[in-house]
């Protein structure tokens, strides 16, 4: 007879119990596979294109192309902060910018585990595990390199300076992820409008970003590129349905079910969806909880980012995964037996699987819009939210 989906829950967690340094060790694996199979046809599409238009950035030829959706997306500064790189041999550059990517996501992963829950010792074995939970949802970015990795992991740094009310901290790392990615700009407005006292840093952040490459560049050069990006981007937030090709997120899902809405409502949508987003996001600030807040948005960032983000592909579901996981470890935290935790757990593996485009562009989002619709429910009665992350009874790993 085959063992109950309960039994076999419990025997992942006794195992985790007597081993608890196994998502450590996954993850050093994990790392030590990168960087020995380091190797141009890996992160030729993505880290090398970072190093080609760093090195036209800094020859200040033309990035940006508003006629296309293909191309480079990324702000002058992420390119500029890439220029020091292009000196070196393409594999000993990939080296190193993965080596402090990886660093980078460790140290998020520890400092949101130990923000979320008392017991620091507990909180660093949980750490693990949230890590190596992220290892199938984020290999393509892991071993292509890509800027998608520091993006999410200040992203996470910056919940974790919320939960611990350090607000000039938190501006520091968001402002630290939008210039890897734009799309950090959504955790942004949601905590700039929400906390006060990050609003002076968020904006000192973002001028002094824009400004770092009027220092290297020629004035005229670089008003053009951000004239260029500013147009490249609109034609990305307002390009109708299927224009691009890795494209999975909310239109995807609703052409899937034969509606095809033109660019400027699916602009709509993503533009009154991010109000409803903020709403949530509010109900749970009036708690006066900054653990409650500093997870929820980086759980509603992520899930705006992947279901109506503008040019979210199929492969780019890392931006929501390690908040999903945090919140299924706070679950199975307080009770090892909670069947949402171990979905979420699952969720998280579905939405990491190169499985077929087709099924991708339908499968994922669908997925991640059932998750945003429960925290929906959640937050809509902030008590639920706070409710569901509580701390209380058995832990699910215990540190040795």
């Amino acid at each position: 007879m085959q063992p109950s989906k309960p039994a076999r829950s419990l025997a992942l967690v006794t195992a985790l119990k007597r081993y608890p340094w196994i998502g450590w060790a996954g993850w050093g694996a994990l790392v030590i596979a990168i960087l020995w199979g380091m190797h141009p046809r890996r992160f030729g599409s993505a880290f090398q294109y970072y190093l080609d238009f760093a090195a036209k950035l800094w020859a200040e030829q033309t990035i940006y192309d508003p006629s296309t959706l293909g191309d480079v997306s990324y702000w002058p500064t992420s390119l500029l902060l890439m220029v020091p790189l292009t000196t070196l041999a393409p594999v000993i550059a990939a080296s190193i910018a993965f080596s402090v990517f990886a660093a980078l996501f460790t140290y998020a992963a520890v400092a949101l585990s130990t923000s979320l829950i008392d017991d620091r010792r507990q909180a660093t074995w949980l750490a693990g595990l949230l890590l190596v939970v992220n290892i199938w949802p984020g290999w393509y970015h892991f071993k292509q390199v890509q800027l998608h990795i520091p993006m999410i992991a200040a992203m996470m740094l910056a919940a974790a300076a919320i939960v611990r009310e350090r607000w000039t901290a938190a501006g520091l790392w968001l402002g630290l992820a939008l210039f890897c990615k734009p799309l950090a700009l959504v955790m942004i407005l949601l905590a700039g409008a929400l906390l006060p006292r990050m609003r002076s840093v968020l904006a000192l952040g973002v001028v002094a970003g824009v400004a770092l490459p009027f220092a290297f560049l020629n004035f005229d050069y670089t008003v053009t590129q951000y004239q260029l990006l500013g147009l490249k981007l609109w034609a990305v937030a307002t390009a109708a349905p299927g224009e691009w090709i890795y494209q999975a997120d909310f239109t995807t899902l609703m052409r899937a079910g034969g509606i095809v809405l033109p660019g400027t409502v699916s602009f709509a949508v993503r533009l009154l969806v991010a109000l409803g987003t903020l709403w949530l996001a509010w109900r749970v600030r009036s708690t006066g909880d900054c653990k409650a807040l500093g997870l929820a948005l980086l759980l509603l960032s992520g899930c705006y980012i992947t279901l109506f983000g503008p040019r979210n592909e199929y492969l780019s579901y890392l931006a929501v995964t390690p908040a999903i996981a945090a919140l299924a470890l706070l679950i199975l935290l307080r009770d090892e037996r909670d069947w949402r935790g171990w979905l979420l757990l699952a969720a998280c593996q579905v939405l990491g699987f190169g499985m077929n485009l087709a099924v991708a562009t339908v499968l994922k989002p669908a997925v991640v819009l059932v998750i945003y619709v429960w925290i929906a429910w959640l937050m809509a009665r902030p008590e639920r939210w706070r409710a569901t992350i509580e701390q209380r009874a058995s832990a699910v790993v215990k540190a040795p």
